[in-house]
C-alpha cells in the first residue's frame, strides 16, 4: 500500500539510509515496519534533492510514548534531537501503526510530518544570526527567529502536504477574531490594577502565538504558490478586516525576501520584519520602545482618560 501511495515521490535517485531503530519488546521483530520506513525515507530523499540525507543519523520508533507537555492534550507523534553532526527523529509507535494501517490521509500526514521535521533539522545548520544591536531588537528576536524557521520549513515541505490540509488558516482566523476582546480585557484589567508587567507578559505571549501561526500559514501558501483568496475568499476577508490586515502582505514579503537572501541582506529583511511585529503589538494596544537608558519600555497605546472610562464601563461585559 505504501508504494502505491508514495509513487509520486519516486525519481531515479536512491540514497543511503540512516539507521532505523525499533525500541520496545513488541517491535523487536517488526521487520516489515523497518523496511516500510526505509522505503518511505528513500522516496522522500529521492523526491526532495535539497534535503541532505546525511543530516538524519537515526529514525527511531518507540513504544515509550512521551508524556504530554504542560498545556498539551497529548504528546506530539514525533520529536527531534539535534547534535553537532546531525539529528535523531523519534516517532511514537502507536501513531506510526495507526498511520500505516489507516486511510490514505493518515499515511500522507505521517509522510508530511516526517518531511517537515527533516527540513527543520536541516535548517539548524544555518549560520547563527549576529546578536541584536540593541535591547529592543533582542526583545523581539526570538519571535522573528521562530517565524522565519517555521516559514522556511513549511515552505520547503509544502509539496508533501495532504490535499485536505487547511494550512491552519481557520485557526489563524479564529485567533484574530478572539484577539480584540482578549486585548480589551487585558487593558481593562491594567487600567484597574496598574500592573503593566502582567499586561506586557500576556500581550507578548499572545503576539508570539499569533506571529508563529501567521508564519506557519504563510510558509505553506508560499510553498504551494497560492494565496488565502485561492483557498477561501471568506478567510481573506476575515484577515483583511482584522488587526493583522495591513501587516499580512508586508510580513509575507519580508519572510519571502529573507528566505531568498543571505548575509547582510537577510539580516536587513529580518530587522524590517521585527518592526512589523512591533506594529502588530501596537495594534493589540501596547507599544514597545527603547528608552534613553537602553532598556525596553512598554507603554499602553491609548491611556487617555476617555479610554480609561470606556474600559471601566465595559468591565461588566468583558468578564
Amino acid at each position: 500500500m505504501l508504494a502505491a501511495m508514495l509513487r509520486g515521490l519516486t525519481n531515479q535517485r536512491l540514497t543511503a539510509m540512516p539507521t532505523i531503530e525499533l525500541r520496545g519488546d513488541r517491535l523487536a521483530g517488526a521487520a516489515t515496519l523497518r523496511s516500510t520506513l526505509a522505503d518511505l525515507l528513500d522516496r522522500l530523499y529521492a523526491r526532495d534533492s535539497a534535503l541532505d540525507a546525511s543530516r538524519l543519523k537515526a529514525l527511531v520508533v518507540t513504544d515509550d510514548v512521551a508524556v504530554p507537555a504542560q498545556g498539551q492534550a497529548e504528546a506530539p507523534p514525533l520529536t527531534r534531537e539535534d547534535v553537532a553532526d546531525g539529528c535523531t527523529i523519534t516517532l511514537a509507535a502507536p501513531y506510526v501503526e495507526q498511520a500505516l494501517g489507516g486511510d490514505t490521509d493518515q499515511l500522507l500526514q505521517l509522510v508530511h510530518l516526517l518531511h517537515r521535521e527533516l527540513w527543520r533539522g536541516q535548517l539548524t545548520l544555518d549560520p547563527v544570526a549576529a546578536a541584536p544591536a540593541d535591547a529592543l531588537a533582542a526583545q523581539f528576536a526570538p519571535i522573528v527567529t521562530r517565524m522565519f524557521d517555521e516559514y522556511r520549513a513549511n515552505r520547503a515541505s509544502a509539496w508533501s502536504l495532504p490535499a485536505t490540509a487547511d494550512l491552519l488558516l481557520p485557526h489563524l482566523l479564529g485567533l484574530l477574531e478572539e484577539l480584540p476582546a482578549a486585548c480589551e480585557r487585558a487593558l481593562a484589567d491594567y487600567r484597574l490594577d496598574g500592573n503593566l508587567d502582567a499586561l506586557a507578559g500576556i500581550s507578548m505571549a499572545r503576539l508570539a502565538l499569533l506571529m508563529q501561526t501567521t508564519a506557519f500559514s504563510l510558509g505553506y501558501l508560499a510553498g504551494l504558490g497560492r494565496t488565502v483568496a485561492d483557498i477561501a475568499p471568506e478567510l481573506k476577508d476575515g484577515i483583511d478586516a482584522s488587526l493583522l490586515g495591513r501587516e499580512w502582505p508586508r510580513i509575507a514579503a519580508l519572510l519571502a525576501g529573507a528566505t531568498a537572501s543571505e548575509g547582510e541582506a537577510r539580516t536587513l529583511q529580518l530587522d524590517m520584519l521585527r518592526t512589523r511585529v512591533v506594529a502588530v503589538l501596537g495594534a493589540m494596544g501596547l507599544t514597545a520602545r527603547l528608552g534613553e537608558d537602553g532598556a525596553v519600555w512598554m507603554d499602553v497605546a491609548d491611556a487617555s482618560a476617555e479610554a480609561t472610562a470606556a474600559a471601566l464601563a465595559r468591565m461588566g461585559t468583558l468578564h
